[in-house]
């Protein structure tokens, strides 16, 4: 008897060992090693796997996990601690990026939704691809490692109000699309006062009655439950599954349990999320790529030089060193993974049209491909600009004796 589901699990099982066992020995991300099984198995590839709307929603699950667990990380002292550089200097890239982004979108010919979806995707750093180097090169704790890192906080925050006003770009056009985006705002603004309330006096004292049942299993099962819950009500007020599941891990942050509730979901976060990518992987049309490869080759070309400019030259501003700037911007050059989170949801809304979507898709792909090279010549190129910035220094500094 064939099952064809079975053979195809099996298929795609074997597929991500065999790619993620390479790219892990030549140190590319293993993210790709995800989207390029997505894109074999495919209907660009051998057509494996069907590409269809319930593969989408299953796939949906993994980024959920992702918001549930940046939002355990989202505690309150270490924003303020790094303040500055997280809500100056991030909000400052996203804003300009995204900007800068939309316009150029829009100047191509895009209307004005398509244009602003654009712009934030691309505006978005990879914060999976990024912090792995960094730890793999032992440079989260220097400087542009921490700058780095703080600007890759922002960002992720700065998902959660894409992913508000999304699927109000994607709802009727004689509503007015500043009318919809203020009813969306007060509802996300209700719904968040609600789930964080409701958190405050509820999670820590269930989380304890849980904990002291000493049961490994109730304590992930009532964390998966919460995630999923939270996830489903803000579906269900017109808003996001992931922004619920943000809001979750963000009220469990304050409490004891955060750091355990981490490594319970992470097996099922890890696994989920390179299942979403593996659908990311399957939605890239290689034919239509192809043939619409000069206009990725240029948005790849812009993203790579807006982003290292902005970032570099907004790092000025806010007093960082020269050379930190630079390698601070090159490591944060690329897209990524929110990025495809969002050229996902707005698809499926209707937001981008399919030869927009692929282009978006082929360039994020492609400089994610690319940050294995930008990090590594980040730091000869950032340690040059410091030697000639040295160099005039000293050469000002004999001059005026």
């Amino acid at each position: 008897m064939e099952h064809p589901v079975l053979t195809g699990v099996i298929g795609l099982l074997a597929a991500s060992v065999a790619l993620l066992a390479l790219f892990e020995r030549i140190g590319l991300p293993i993210l790709l090693a995800y989207l390029l099984v997505g894109i074999v198995l495919g209907p660009s590839g051998f057509s494996w796997i069907p590409h269809t709307e319930d593969l989408h929603f299953l796939a949906e699950f993994g980024v959920v996990l992702l918001l549930f667990t940046i939002g355990l990380e989202f505690s309150l002292s270490r924003l303020w601690t790094l303040r500055k550089h997280v809500f100056g200097l991030g909000g400052a890239q996203v804003m300009i990026t995204a900007a800068l982004g939309a316009l150029l979108a829009w100047a191509a010919g895009l209307v004005p939704a398509a244009a602003f979806v654009v712009g934030g995707a691309l505006a978005l750093s990879s914060t999976a691809v990024v912090s792995r180097e960094l730890a793999r090169r032992d440079e989260l704790g220097q400087q542009h490692g921490r700058l780095a890192v703080a600007v890759l906080i922002f960002q992720d925050l700065a998902v959660v109000p894409f992913l508000i006003l999304i699927p109000v770009l994607a709802g009727d056009p004689e509503t007015g699309v500043w009318s919809a985006i203020g009813q969306a705002s007060l509802a996300g603004t209700i719904v968040i006062a609600l789930m964080m309330v409701a958190g405050r006096w509820l999670l820590r004292p269930l989380f304890w009655f849980i904990a002291e049942r000493g049961s490994e299993e109730l304590f992930t099962l009532t964390a998966l439950l919460f995630a999923l819950a939270a996830a489903w009500v803000t579906e269900f007020a017109g808003l996001s599954l992931a922004l619920g599941s943000f809001l979750a891990g963000a009220m469990l942050s304050e409490t004891e349990y955060r750091h355990r509730l981490r490594e319970e979901i992470r097996p099922f976060r890890d696994v989920l999320l390179g299942f979403f990518f593996v659908v990311i992987g399957m939605m890239l049309d290689l034919a239509a790529v192809g043939a619409l490869l000069p206009w990725v080759l240029l948005a790849l070309t812009m993203l790579l030089l807006i982003k290292t400019l902005t970032i570099t030259i907004l790092g000025r501003l806010f007093s960082v060193p020269r050379g930190v700037a630079l390698h601070t911007a090159l490591l944060l050059s690329q897209g990524g993974e929110f990025g495809l989170v969002l050229v996902m949801l707005a698809a499926n809304q209707g937001v981008l049209g399919s030869a927009v979507e692929q282009v978006v898709l082929g360039t994020i792909i492609l400089s994610l491909a690319l940050t294995p090279l930008l990090v590594a010549w980040a730091g000869p190129l950032s340690r040059k600009v410091c030697f000639r910035e040295a160099k005039t220094r000293d050469s000002a500094v004999h001059d005026e004796e």
